[in-house]
């Protein structure tokens, strides 16, 4: 019987959210689903989420806005 040569399974390399560094299994921070650095790198994530919040919050308003001006009728 033939056997078939599997290729070796290679973990896909992850890099950190906040700098793009590549993560080694050593030195990981896991929070919020996320694998980071350090603990710095999970705070400059965290304070760059908390500042598009308020963008992205605007956004949808305007749209809402929007849309309440300018009605369209479904039939």
């Amino acid at each position: 019987m033939a056997e078939t040569a599997q290729a070796p399974v290679v973990e896909e390399v992850k890099n950190c959210p906040a700098c793009k560094k590549p993560l080694k299994k050593a030195r990981r921070f896991y929070r919020n689903g996320a694998y980071y650095c350090n603990n710095n790198c999970f705070k400059k994530a965290q304070a760059t989420a908390k500042a598009e919040a308020p963008k992205e919050a605007k956004a949808v308003a305007e749209q809402a806005s929007q849309s309440d001006k300018n009605p369209q009728t479904q039939e």
